[in-house]
C-alpha cells in the first residue's frame, strides 16, 4: 500500500471511481485537484434512521438521504479520514456520535483503501448488524435503542437491503478517460 501522500491520494481517487454514480451514492471532490482529492462530499441514498426530540418526546424515523463530508488530513493515510454527516438530524446509530461524526467499529489501518473505508461506513448507515459496534459504541442511546428494537422488531435491520455494488474496471477506466484530457496541447511550469 502506498504511504506517499501524493501517490496515495491519486490511488484513492481511482478507487473511489468504483463508487462513482451508484444508485446509493454520488460524490464530488470539494478540496484538492483531481486526482489528488483531499475532501469528498457524498450524497448517500440509503434508508437509515434518525432521532428527533420535540417537547421531550423522542422519535426515531426513517431518513432516505444523507450528506456526508470525508476529509483526508495532511497526515493521511497515517491518520484516519474524518467522516462527518452534514444532514440534520444526523443518523441515529451506535457507530455515529450524536453530533454526526463517524466512529467505525473496525479501526482505520493505513493499508485500507478509502473506498473500503467508505463502504464500511455505508454499511453502518444500512444498520448492517455485522458491522455495528456493540462493545465500544459512539452513541450509547442509539445502541440501547438498536438492541431493544432488534429483539422486538428484527425486520428493521438491516434498514436498507440493497447491494452496495461497485463499478467494474472497464467502467472505472471509461470514467477516468472522460474526466481527463483527450490530448495534451501545451504544458509549462511557473509563468507562461
Amino acid at each position: 500500500m502506498l504511504y506517499n501522500r501524493h501517490d496515495r491520494l491519486r490511488q484513492d481517487y481511482r478507487e473511489m471511481l468504483k463508487l462513482w454514480d451508484r444508485p446509493y451514492l454520488s460524490w464530488v471532490v470539494t478540496k484538492g485537484e483531481v486526482p489528488y482529492a483531499e475532501e469528498y462530499l457524498l450524497t448517500v441514498s440509503l434508508r437509515s434512521y434518525a432521532l428527533r426530540v420535540d417537547a421531550g418526546v423522542h422519535t426515531v424515523g426513517v431518513i432516505r438521504r444523507q450528506t456526508v463530508r470525508v476529509t483526508l488530513w495532511d497526515s493521511y493515510p497515517h491518520v484516519a479520514p474524518k467522516i462527518r454527516m452534514l444532514t440534520l438530524p444526523p443518523v441515529f446509530h451506535p457507530d455515529w456520535y450524536s453530533k454526526g461524526t463517524y466512529s467505525p467499529s473496525t479501526p482505520w489501518r493505513p493499508e485500507m483503501s478509502l473506498c473500503e473505508y467508505i463502504l464500511g461506513m455505508l454499511r453502518t448507515l444500512c444498520y448492517d448488524p455485522a458491522v455495528i459496534d456493540t462493545v465500544t459504541p459512539a452513541n450509547y442511546k442509539a445502541l440501547e435503542w438498536y438492541q431493544r428494537r432488534r429483539e422486538d422488531a428484527p425486520a428493521l435491520f438491516p434498514s436498507d437491503t440493497r447491494e452496495l455494488s461497485q463499478n467494474d474496471p472497464e467502467t472505472v477506466n471509461a470514467i477516468e478517460r472522460a474526466a481527463g484530457f483527450d490530448e495534451i496541447v501545451d504544458r509549462w511550469g511557473n509563468g507562461i
